[in-house]
């Protein structure tokens, strides 16, 4: 594509060196007509090459746009001199064999500002491409890819409302993710969730591939066209609006759960819209009609879809401390084994490490109790409660203390591991911040609920992207992630592991 666009501007730049000398007239018809040879050619192997089309298609629109510059040129030149002057530098320009015969009528009929094309009321369509006007100008090949393009829209709009419909699915999975009560449920929604994602991917993909190349090949028979009528307000229409949709794609890149959609429908109004102008200049009132209805509802749909993942559930179950005399573990209700959760955070307080079962009454009644062996080379430790908070832990083991332990000591399990003690914990584990986009700015109800569960948090903001830091624990940090989402569910929100 390089290459292509490369050769141009050489061809050019050699054609303005040649051109040196002459008179403007002749210049402006040289240098226009010796790109627009380019073009052609760039045009013939789109024809011919259907699997290059991708890659021409934007050659062929950027070649385009120069074509209409350069016009511009020409036309005026053209304004500056008289009709005896314009026959005169066409004659000269003959006689020097510069531009093909078809080139020579188009600047003839550009000069006479001709436009030849009157509907028939009686056939107008409300497919704009199944009017007369098209395929008579286009070329059988051109025609059959024009009218080939529009048929497959209809495919790529049902592939758009299936996308659609698969999200609606995918958030009432979320939905009912976050609602079962059991971690075996969660798992089995998450399975359904991540299968629908997949799905959803293979849509994006199918979008993106077959609309981008619809887009183009509509452009460029609507432009080709326009060039050789001399339809320049069109043609600078066509330039302002593709742009304007560009923009658009870019400026939400990565900002909402599909870009083939926001692609798709931005410049789905774009093609609408030119659509809807080149339909109201050629008098096609039939083809207007439709496509006003088709441009308002595009801009009533909402395309920027939030994005959606599932956050974590922890299913512990956290029990503050109790005391029943006598103890209710038996030899037929023993203490049980201390339960490890793979993904949360509990703090339990150790009260006693033994070398062989100890005497329950030494642990003065205290429930709910649990014991491991799994730590301190194979020494029986004791647990009692389990807290969600270390204050709350810290409660506990004021406690403890007030009815008669002498040590008791805060332990953490975090992700299934096990840390003796708090100060274990902040040394070992990780750092996360909170990434938050798609909103202008934080509210302050926002930064409340964040300051909620961490007072000493820190709020930045890099680019278009506001950063939340730091919490010790990947657990911590999803758990204000899952407020955040609750409270604005339009806004993009993630963990991100600190290096």
């Amino acid at each position: 594509m390089k290459r292509t666009i490369i050769f141009s501007v050489a061809i050019l730049s050699a054609v303005m060196v040649q051109a040196q000398g002459t008179k403007e007239l002749e210049k402006a018809m040289f240098a226009r007509d010796s790109v627009m040879a380019v073009l052609a050619e760039n045009r013939v192997n789109y024809a011919k090459n259907e699997s290059k089309r991708e890659e021409l298609a934007p050659v062929i629109l950027s070649l385009e746009k120069e074509v209409v510059r350069l016009q511009a040129e020409y036309d005026k030149a053209l304004a500056a001199v008289s009709q005896e002057e314009v026959r005169n530098a066409l004659a000269l320009y003959e006689k020097n064999g510069k531009g093909s015969t078809s080139l020579r009528k188009e600047s003839k009929k550009v000069v006479e500002n001709k436009n030849s094309y009157t509907p028939d009321p009686s056939r107008l369509k409300r497919d704009l491409v199944a009017n007369d006007y098209f395929s008579e100008r286009l070329s059988p090949v051109d025609y059959n890819t024009l009218r080939k393009s529009q048929r497959r829209e209809v495919e790529v709009k049902g592939l758009v409302d299936k996308y659609i419909s698969k999200y609606g699915e995918l958030l009432s999975l979320q939905r009912k993710y976050m609602e079962v009560p059991t971690k075996a449920e969660s798992d089995a929604i998450s399975l359904q969730f991540n299968a629908k994602l997949q799905e959803m991917a293979q849509l994006d993909d199918a979008i993106k591939s077959i609309w981008g190349q619809l887009y183009y090949n509509k452009f460029y028979a609507y432009d080709l066209l326009m060039e050789r009528s001399g339809n320049t307000p069109m043609l600078d229409f066509s330039a302002d609006i593709t742009a304007r949709a560009e923009r658009e794609i870019n400026d939400n890149n990565d900002l909402y759960q599909s870009d083939a959609l926001v692609g798709y429908f931005a410049r789905k109004k774009a093609l609408a819209e030119y659509e809807m102008r080149l339909a109201s200049s050629l008098s096609l009132t039939t083809s207007v009609d439709s496509l006003k209805i088709i441009v308002s509802e595009l801009k009533n749909r909402d395309y920027r879809l939030s994005k959606l993942s599932l956050q974590r559930r922890s299913f512990i179950d956290y029990e503050d401390i109790k005391v029943q005399v006598p103890t209710i573990y038996t030899s037929k209700n023993p203490v049980p084994q201390t339960k490890v959760y793979d993904y949360g955070t509990i703090y339990r307080i150790r009260v006693g490490l033994f070398s062989k079962r100890p005497n329950l009454s030494a642990l003065r009644g205290v429930t709910p109790l649990s014991y491991t062996t799994a730590y301190n080379n194979g020494a029986y430790a004791y647990f009692v409660g389990g807290f969600r908070t270390e204050q709350e832990a810290k409660d506990g083991v004021a406690y403890l203390k007030k009815i008669g332990f002498r040590d008791p000591i805060i332990a953490v399990w975090v992700d299934g591991e096990y840390y003796p003690t708090v100060e274990d914990m902040r040394r070992n584990e990780s750092q996360y911040n909170i990434e938050i986009s798609g909103v202008p700015t934080l509210s302050d109800d926002m930064k409340s609920l964040i300051l909620g569960h961490k007072s000493d948090c820190t709020i930045s903001r890099i680019g278009s992207t506001f950063v939340i830091g730091t919490f010790e624990g990947k657990s911590v940090a999803e758990a204000v992630v899952a407020d955040l989402k609750a409270a604005n569910a339009d806004m993009s929100v993630k963990v991100v592991k600190k290096p």
